[in-house]
């Protein structure tokens, strides 16, 4: 299917985002804005009155200021003064969607004046407009002001990190969705509520029962459905241990039950067999992914042999579908497979994501937040690099 008009959002340009933070002069004669190569001085000498160890050195502070990957920020007096009242630092790489708050700093004469925390707002606008969905940092375990600071300010207690400081102490890592749920477009995916697999293998089935569940309030989500869908749309062999499920078997099982479904998958040879080594499995795999595709179409489902592009799946989003897509478990959890996820939303920048397999703290938002250029990485699995996906819709027998 080609891709149309986008019907109202538009996909951000990787790196092109015109820097979020802009001159201006509030009410009380204070500039936010990106630091210029004259700063350098002024950077060193407040490093030097705000931090006792684990200072950025003066040559550091002359590469942070000419590189691609690094934003400074910094507060001044409207007046033009060259001394800074306190800076931030943002480091972003090309190949990840999560930014790094690396330093923040507050003149010890300009404490309490809420200057902290308008950098750490700076700070966030900035990691969206260059296409970061996710915010992390670093401060003292003791550090009890700036942990108060960080969580007035949405951040959530991360993990350790045993004798990071200099002198020995351990850091607090602190992250941050960027998910802006303001700025995102109504859509019906984002009625999804979660459920998290409870077997290696159903993610598929999870993800499947959660934009079930988003279309039709009277689909339970147990470990009954779970296993349920599982028999249904498994594809019985794998490398090891059981098997796990194709976007044609998801999606027979979804049309089933009374909704529309749209599947993004590559024609010809079948898919999952290149991690299988013997012949006989393969040939399995071959037969029920065949069965599958033959089934679904004497339904009224359409069949795309081609990827989904992130400017379609938004289009489904906006239409009303809640979009399932296969995912290599490397990008977000460091393992080798396919994965299958549920897309929610899209707020301009970030996408929102359901992963079956996460694990949230009780009442804590279990969504994922991703760019659309860490999208385009990891919805790819294999050495063929597949791509495939599943658009789960209202259908006229699907309880509306």
């Amino acid at each position: 299917m080609p891709d149309g008009p986008m019907p109202a959002t538009t996909i951000p340009a990787p790196h092109s985002t015109p820097s979020a933070i802009r001159k201006s002069v509030s009410s009380d004669r204070i500039v936010i804005e990106l630091a210029a190569p004259a700063d350098l001085e002024a950077l060193a000498e407040l490093e030097q009155i705000c931090f006792a160890s684990d200072r950025i050195a003066l040559r550091s502070w002359r590469r942070l200021l000419s590189s691609e990957s690094a934003s400074v920020i910094v507060v001044r007096q409207g007046d033009g003064s060259a001394r800074l009242r306190g800076a931030a630092v943002l480091l972003r790489r090309r190949t990840s969607s999560v930014a790094r708050l690396y330093s923040l700093a507050v003149a010890p004469a300009q404490r309490g004046q809420g200057l902290a925390g308008r950098l750490l707002e700076a700070a966030l606008q900035q990691a969206r407009a260059d296409g970061a969905a996710v915010l992390r940092l670093e401060t003292r375990v003791d550090n009890y002001s700036a942990q108060q600071l960080f969580r007035r300010h949405g951040f959530a207690a991360l993990d350790r990190r045993s004798a990071y400081y200099e002198d020995g102490a351990t850091a607090l890592r602190f992250q941050r969705s960027l998910w802006d749920s303001g700025q995102a477009t109504p859509a019906l995916a984002l009625n999804a509520p979660f459920y998290g697999q409870t077997l290696d293998f159903t993610c598929g089935p999870c993800a499947l029962l959660m934009a079930m569940a988003a279309l039709d309030g009277s689909i339970v989500l147990d470990r009954t459905a779970e296993i349920r869908l599982w028999r249904e749309a498994t594809t019985v062999f794998m490398a090891a241990g059981h098997g796990g499920c194709g976007p044609f078997g998801l999606a027979l099982a979804a049309a089933k039950r009374g909704f529309a479904v749209s599947v993004y998958a590559p024609g010809g040879q079948a898919m999952f067999v290149d991690s299988v080594r013997d012949a006989r499995k393969k040939d399995v795999i071959a037969l029920v992914e065949a069965d599958f595709r033959a089934s679904l179409a004497r339904t009224d489902a359409l069949i795309v042999d081609a990827p989904l592009t992130p400017r379609r799946l938004i289009e489904h989003l906006h239409e009303g579908g809640v979009p399932l897509v296969l995912i290599s478990l490397w990008r977000l959890h460091g393992e080798k497979g396919p994965h299958w996820v549920a897309v929610t939303g899209f707020d301009g920048q970030v996408f929102r994501i359901l992963d079956p397999i996460v694990t949230a703290a009780p009442g804590a938002d279990p969504g994922i937040s991703v760019s659309v250029e860490e999208f385009k990485r990891m919805a790819r699995y294999g050495r063929r690099r597949h791509t495939a996906a599943v658009i789960v819709s209202k259908g006229p027998h699907c309880g509306f």
